[in-house]
């Protein structure tokens, strides 16, 4: 029993050192519902020594940095769904703790500016992205980007790959997203570009919500405690 408890207690643990949720939303149009993926971004170190030498600040030689990307939550809204409803339940959603202070990614390609006004009308604050062909990334305005979507494809890719991407085992649509990667498709034209789309008749809302979310994950950003600093000194 004491060699166990030893083996247990020297076990590698995660220790988050910088904490922080992003909420992507597909919005539906009149063939395709409205998706809502929640990721919970931790960036901190996997720690190998013991819960005593934790305790005392000695295993700073035994930690290596890492980074996971967790989707706490999946949701499609039911089809048709009015825009100004999806605006409200997207705002009930971000009132709970402790996503209060997460930032909101949209996905207006389909829906237009219009749309995409709703939520900013509603104080939400989103940052707006437009899916484009091709491979390149470009800002518009402070709170406006097109993406192409090699781009959030491959970037959901690698975070498969890595491990840095994690789905929850709880997930009422866990399913339905394994379903949409495995339907997924990349189809290169004679032009020798590369296009991503559901097969025929399948939906990928599920992947793009989560794509869009990981995609500003995976940007360079500021840590949220340098922001802190400069509102209040």
């Amino acid at each position: 029993m004491g060699v166990m408890e030893t083996e247990q207690q020297q076990a590698p643990v995660f220790l988050t050192r910088e904490l922080r949720y992003v909420v992507g939303v597909d919005l539906g149009q009149s063939s395709d519902p409205t998706a809502i993926a929640v990721i919970e971004h931790r960036k901190g170190v996997i720690d190998s020594g013991s819960a005593q030498d934790r305790h005392c600040g000695l295993t700073a030689h035994l930690q290596k940095p890492a980074e996971y990307a967790d989707v706490r939550y999946l949701q499609r809204l039911p089809l048709g769904m009015a825009y100004p409803a999806v605006v409200q339940h997207v705002a009930d959603l971000l009132a709970r703790p402790p996503i209060n202070n997460a930032t909101l990614i949209i996905d207006e390609t389909g829906v237009g500016r219009a749309v995409g006004d709703i939520f900013v009308d509603a104080g939400l604050k989103p940052k707006r992205v437009s899916i484009t062909a091709g491979n390149e990334e470009s800002g518009h305005g402070v709170d406006r980007w097109h993406v192409a979507k090699s781009i959030l494809i491959s970037r959901l890719d690698a975070m498969l790959h890595t491990g840095m991407l994690r789905f929850a085992a709880d997930l009422t649509e866990a399913g339905a997203m394994a379903e949409e990667l495995k339907d997924f498709r990349r189809k290169v034209s004679d032009a020798g570009r590369a296009t991503y789309a559901a097969r025929t008749g399948r939906h990928d809302d599920l992947v793009l919500a989560v794509a869009i979310a990981g995609w500003w994950v995976t940007r360079p950003h500021r840590c949220a405690s340098m922001d802190y600093y400069k509102r209040t000194h």
